[in-house]
């Protein structure tokens, strides 16, 4: 019996969602961003807001590009479609396969006016873009359960790929949840910043009449692997303290029919995915499936910059916003919300921030390098996830 002025080891509970290159979601984002870089290929001040669903065999695709040498999508919006779903693992036994998909769209397609793209520089919309920084170079400074869950699924998703591609299906996800021992722990025997499982969630399509027991067995390995890949990275306590009770396998029973066939997906949809993870608010839109002149993008990569350059210099955890309205170049307001390690706010003077014309869509597109990078590639491996992305360099 706990006597009366003794407590559990504190803790901060840490949980986030990853979703597999096969989820229907994942799937209608990956083409989206293939039509962006398709369209970045042909000119790299294009216009492009598409948004894309599946179901079943069918694909459908609507929304503008405009850029100079843009052909008719007949002549190229099949294969495109077709390469995704091959890359996101429908392949083999996993359906829908290359030749059974049925491609619709209701694109309009077209050169770029000499107009249009005198004023790509300026916002054809309004929107509230968020950045964010925080904990620690362990995980990229991202909020711990969101980074790791993206490592573990690439980690996976790679594994699957490898050497279970015809015994577990393309379309997945999962829900890393675990705390991390505060200071106080340090009294206890523990160490402040370590991490302790609370549960690890999967849902994993796999072949037709494969057990439950054996699904585990295979599955075990590559999880532990991958734990310990991330502690050796510094994220102590991740792979000593997963015990095989942690993992809860495709607690809905059989998951036989996935992907496309299981469920509809529609581009767009894992903003939360995208950002920060459900700690930290997204503010606008969704990045994938538009152009990086579109301020749902550049500001949201600006923002990001602005946050990583913050942390640790001058505070612990910082929050940018930035809000966009229609006609300007640059935004009508910036904030920043900082925080010490123990939570309490830290100012920022102006000082401190960029002049507005730092946030300018024309000089972000240029200094980021948003016209060449490949979207479909930055989309899969997480827009904030990997170090090495031009703003995520401070």
């Amino acid at each position: 019996m706990r006597k009366r002025n003794q407590s559990p080891i504190p803790s901060r509970q840490h949980f986030a969602e990853w979703v597999s290159p096969g989820h229907p979601d994942r799937l209608a984002d990956a083409i989206a961003e293939r039509i962006v870089d398709h369209a970045l290929a042909l000119e790299p001040r294009a216009l492009v807001g598409v948004e894309v669903a599946v179901h079943t065999r069918r694909v459908f695709v609507d929304g503008r590009i405009a850029a100079n040498g843009a052909r008719p999508p007949a002549e190229w919006l099949h294969d495109l479609v077709a390469d995704a779903y091959a890359a996101a693992g429908y392949r083999g036994p996993w359906t829908p396969r290359r030749d059974e998909l049925v491609v619709e769209h209701d694109l309009c397609c077209a050169d770029l006016p000499d107009a249009e793209r005198e004023v790509r520089g300026i916002s054809d919309d309004q929107s509230v873009t968020i950045g964010w920084a925080g904990h620690d170079e362990r995980t990229n400074f991202l909020p711990p359960a969101h980074y790791v869950a993206h490592r573990l699924g690439q980690a996976l998703a790679r594994w699957r790929e490898e050497h279970a591609a015809d015994e577990f299906g393309p379309d997945f996800k999962l829900l890393p949840r675990f705390v991390e021992l505060d200071r106080d722990a340090q009294r206890r025997g523990r160490s402040a910043g370590e991490f302790a499982w609370e549960r690890l969630t999967l849902s994993i399509q796999h072949r037709p009449g494969m057990g439950y027991e054996e699904q585990f067995r295979r599955l075990r390995a590559p999880l532990e692997e991958a734990l310990a890949e991330l502690e050796r990275a510094g994220l102590t306590g991740l792979a000593s303290s997963f015990t095989p009770e942690r993992l809860h396998l495709n607690g809905a029973g059989a998951f036989e029919l996935g992907g496309p066939h299981g469920d509809n997906g529609l581009s767009g949809k894992k903003l939360v995915v995208d950002h920060y993870g459900p700690t930290v608010p997204i503010g606008g839109g969704a990045l994938c499936g538009k152009d990086p002149h579109k301020v749902d993008r550049v500001g949201a990569l600006r923002a990001r910059q602005l946050a990583k350059s913050l942390v640790p210099r001058l505070a612990a955890e910082a929050l940018v916003r930035v809000v966009w309205a229609p006609g300007l170049g640059v935004p009508s307001h910036v904030e920043v919300e900082a925080r010490d390690a123990v939570g309490m706010r830290v100012p920022i003077g102006p000082e401190e921030l960029p002049e507005i014309e730092w946030f300018g869509i024309e000089r972000a597109v240029r200094s980021l390098e948003l016209s060449e990078p490949s979207w479909q590639v930055a989309s899969a491996a997480g827009y904030f996830v990997e170090s090495t992305r031009r703003w995520e360099l401070g």
